[in-house]
């Protein structure tokens, strides 16, 4: 293997004649020169959207649009988790515990309870949830004078317990939340800059609005106090896991990808991470994308040595 740093992937090489991918083209970031490298087989695993950037960029005459869009859909039905909203609250017990050293986990993942088994709210999809304690130093600054030199000096003590907790909600893929190169603008290594066009529905804020409802009733029925909400209202693409833009599907008029990953018109190239989710779920997605990869790869192989590929 070869692993080469402080490289730009600008596209894919694709072959007219052949009728396939045969290589990538490559910015070095340091000296700008233009190289190639050519593979029978390609994966693009470059986060959901500079692989959606690297293959809208990828124009040939056989994809005018970029390497495999034929129905146009390449860079539509962008989506990512949701994790503007908070919830955080006081705990006057356990007093006598602490969360500093040793192996002491005060945190925790609660699953999605809404729309499992059937719908039934009036939001589609659901969320799932964090939920962490922890105590934090509090100095003592009572008193004037000589006491409050007292309370400073006698040091940091122990303050109550506070626990908190956020949303990861499942945003829902639309043709709307999409990706597309700027026509004019471009990076120092002349690779179009990418315009992201992706903002928030009203089923996020419902989701919202009930993850609100159940953690304060949750919280107030353990007994926490000063239980405060929160909703950050930060942009998309300020949180992580952003998925989609290359869908898989079975079929070619409404996905780029088939069930191995492979470009329905283009099958030696693979596109395993983010990009190629068909919905966002409310778990961490990264050990989907290694075993999406791996299943991928396995198959890859597998094909190249039956000269299938």
């Amino acid at each position: 293997m070869t692993l080469r740093p402080f490289s730009v992937v600008h596209s894919i090489i694709y072959d007219d004649q052949k009728g396939k991918a045969v290589g990538v083209h490559l910015i070095d970031a340091n000296t700008k020169e233009s190289i190639e490298y050519f593979a029978p087989v390609i994966f693009v695993n470059a986060g959901a959207i500079n692989t959606n950037l690297i293959l809208l960029n990828s124009i040939s005459k056989r994809f005018p649009n970029g390497l495999g869009n034929d129905n146009g859909l390449l860079g539509k039905y962008v989506a990512f988790h949701n994790y503007r909203a908070r919830i955080e609250a006081r705990y006057d017990g356990f007093k006598d515990s602490t969360s500093k050293g040793g192996r002491r986990p005060t945190s925790t993942y609660i699953p999605r309870f809404r729309n499992l088994h059937k719908h039934e709210m009036d939001f589609l999809r659901g969320y799932a949830m964090t939920f962490s304690a922890d105590r934090y130093d509090r100095q003592n600054m009572d008193g004037f004078g000589e006491s409050l030199k007292e309370n400073l000096m006698s040091g940091p003590e122990l303050g109550p317990w506070y626990v908190g907790s956020q949303m990861m909600g499942e945003t829902i893929p639309k043709e709307t939340n999409h990706v597309s190169l700027d026509p004019v603008k471009k990076d120092d290594w002349g690779v179009p800059l990418l315009k992201i066009s992706i903002d928030y529905d009203d089923n996020d804020e419902k989701m919202i609005k009930d993850f609100f409802e159940q953690m304060t009733e949750m919280y107030s029925k353990a007994g926490f106090t000063d239980i405060k909400t929160s909703d950050s209202k930060q942009a998309p693409g300020l949180d992580i896991h952003e998925m989609g833009g290359v869908r898989m599907g079975k079929d070619p008029k409404t996905s780029l990808l088939n069930k191995w990953h492979q470009f329905h018109n283009c099958p030696n190239v693979f596109v395993t991470d983010g990009a190629c989710m068909t919905s966002t779920s409310t778990q961490n997605p990264s050990l989907t994308f290694m075993a999406f990869t791996a299943r991928a790869a396995d198959y890859a192989v597998s094909q190249l040595k039956k000269r299938e590929l």
